[in-house]
């Protein structure tokens, strides 16, 4: 999808599992940062505490509303591949979410992924209003809401265009894992793991990227654990990407034993 216009300066304000980026975004079509600050914690600890470093930024004037990107130890997310209208998807996925959350509260958010293709993110009333409170105490109001996850795939989805590929996107407590067959979403795992554990970042993408194509295109829960199941290796040379927090996506390519026995290795 194309990148909107943005007429006047912007706050997006990028909530994480353990701290806040807070970034005043210039106008225009480029993402052109004026300002930036950081803040640790969780929730509306963090918002709080980004929101006072960037004014001690010599920033004067903040805009009046924020662009709030929340990552997905937040979320509940579901990847749906749906021919019907967006109401249709809608009702879909929120009676998904009930069967797996009960009744209780939530803010739903739909969002393309692609032809047909739909992310859906469930967030907790509860959280919400705690943040636009926070936000409001700020002197400012929530405008867009979304996961962290889709606004990385505007940026870099366009750029991955193999026949079969896992973009990973670290976390601060894990990594969700997007799988790719000729560039469309076809699967969705969210992995919890010690972020500095590398050895378990390459377990949980080996085995990932090994589940068949088959079973990978049916819509699957971000947040469900990666046990059992009969792992069956696919035929396709596979690149995995890596998108750090930094920005700078990373291309790597899957390497097979031929052996049988020995382990994958990624080679730049």
């Amino acid at each position: 999808s194309s990148v909107p216009l943005r007429w006047r300066p912007e706050l997006w304000l990028d909530l994480r599992a353990r701290g806040c980026q807070a970034r005043l975004i210039g106008a225009g079509w480029r993402e052109r940062g004026l300002a930036a600050a950081s803040g640790s914690g969780r929730g509306a600890a963090a918002l709080g505490a980004a929101l006072s470093a960037l004014r001690l930024a010599d920033v004067e004037v903040l805009p009046g509303q924020a662009r709030l990107r929340v990552a997905d130890e937040y979320l509940l997310h579901l990847l749906l591949h749906h021919d019907g209208s967006h109401a249709q998807v809608r009702q879909e996925a929120q009676q998904r979410f009930r069967a797996v959350l009960g009744d209780g509260a939530r803010h739903l958010m739909l969002l393309p992924m692609g032809r047909q293709r739909w992310l859906a993110s469930a967030l907790e009333a509860a959280d919400l209003a705690t943040w636009t409170e926070t936000l409001q105490h700020a002197g400012l109001r929530a405008g867009r809401i979304e996961p962290l996850l889709h606004a990385e795939w505007q940026r870099v989805g366009r750029q991955i265009r193999d026949a079969d590929a896992v973009l990973v996107l670290p976390r601060d407590e894990g990594a969700t894992l997007l799988r790719l067959i000729d560039g469309e979403p076809v699967d969705l795992a969210w992995e919890r793991f010690d972020s500095e554990d590398s050895a378990s970042l390459e377990r949980r993408v080996r085995a990932f990227a090994r589940l068949p194509q088959g079973r990978s295109r049916r819509p699957a829960w971000a947040q469900t654990g990666s046990g059992g199941g009969l792992l069956t290796e696919t035929e396709e040379a596979q690149v995995i990407y890596l998108l750090p927090e930094s920005g700078t996506l990373c291309r790597y390519v899957r390497e097979r034993s031929g052996s049988g026995g020995g382990p994958d290795g990624l080679s730049g």
